[in-house]
């Protein structure tokens, strides 16, 4: 077995010092030392850092740079890649990931620590031995994020499927339960019996043309309160997050002339979180505005997709239902 590990930074790069965690250069070798040490030895693996940093301070500079030197090594003989980052900006970086390679590639794992690898509590080696297992057992094709949660479930998502992390938790959760398995405590991978996902409906996106940021979409979450920015010449869609029901302010004036404003101005509206079915009264709005309601995907994977659908020229509203990367939940 061959592997190559890219790392990046983040906790599971970190040492804690007195007064903070920091990057510590020796943890990648570290990291491995302490993985053999513990599970055995992974086999022949390279060894690559095209950056180092605390991924709170990532942008779509440093995607595009990972997501390049992932694409680029994807075909030089490696049974999988491994990816260490951190853990703030983990769902970003593994949707990204996912489109950038799509689900026809060598398994691209993204593991990540809780805490840094010399405390007692840290998930990384659990990490990475899923990682380990998801390659040397052909588990699957395309990205995944293996992740040991507090419950010390060791579970594997889809990158494309993350929802973004609960204030003051270090777990991490695929959007409606549609994790792709999960290993046992003796290490036997169960599947998930309600995982499934279609074939990619759509080519992989290049990240090439991603720039540090992207003033071009306008992300908003429901709040009580809320009030509405103006929608400037920048703008090519918006992704609203709505409250956990699917709902948002409808009796709002302020919402209602945001949401006029934009349909006005051709510009998309993607509603996140709105539900299949029935739903409540107010959501009949959504109709009447133009709106887009989006119930099958993570709002931080919409957002990736649709930036490196706009980085593409491609329209956002076109690709946003079609399955890329295992992205779309059914």
């Amino acid at each position: 077995m061959s592997i190559l590990f890219i790392f990046t930074g983040g906790t599971i790069g970190s040492t804690a010092g007195e007064s903070c965690i920091s990057l510590d250069g020796n943890k990648p070798r570290a990291l491995i030392e302490a993985y053999e040490k513990k599970y055995g030895s992974i086999g022949e693996y390279d060894v690559l850092a095209p950056y180092s940093m605390l991924s709170e301070n990532n942008t779509g500079e440093t995607v595009k740079q990972l997501a390049e030197t992932v694409t680029e090594n994807i075909g030089r003989g490696y049974d999988g890649i491994i990816v260490a980052h951190g853990t703030d900006t983990l769902q970003y970086t593994a949707a990204a990931l996912g489109y950038a390679v799509g689900n026809d590639s060598i398994p691209v794992c993204v593991v990540s620590s809780n805490f840094p690898l010399d405390d007692e509590r840290a998930n990384a080696l659990g990490n990475l031995y899923g990682a380990v297992r998801i390659i040397s057992d052909r588990l699957g094709r395309g990205v995944f994020v293996p992740y040991k949660n507090t419950n010390g479930t060791l579970r594997v998502h889809r990158g494309t499927r993350l929802l973004s992390s609960r204030a003051f938790s270090d777990d991490v959760d695929s959007v409606c339960g549609k994790f792709f398995g999960e290993f046992d405590c003796n290490g036997k991978f169960l599947p998930n019996a309600q995982y499934s996902e279609n074939k990619d409906e759509i080519a992989a996106f290049p990240c090439e043309n991603l720039k540090s940021d992207c003033p071009e979409i306008l992300r908003l979450s429901s709040y009580v309160g809320m009030t509405y920015p103006t929608l400037d010449e920048q703008v090519k869609c918006v992704i609203f997050e709505s409250y956990h029901s699917g709902t948002v302010n409808t009796l709002s004036d302020k919402a209602e002339k945001f949401f006029l404003d934009a349909e006005n101005k051709s510009i998309p509206v993607f509603i996140t979180g709105a539900p299949d079915g029935k739903s409540y009264e107010s959501t009949l709005k959504y109709g009447e505005w133009g709106c887009i309601p989006v119930s099958d995907i993570a709002p931080i994977a919409l957002y990736m997709k649709l930036w490196l659908a706009i980085s593409n020229n491609i329209n956002p509203v076109e690709i946003a239902g079609k399955s890329l990367g295992g992205d779309i939940i059914i």
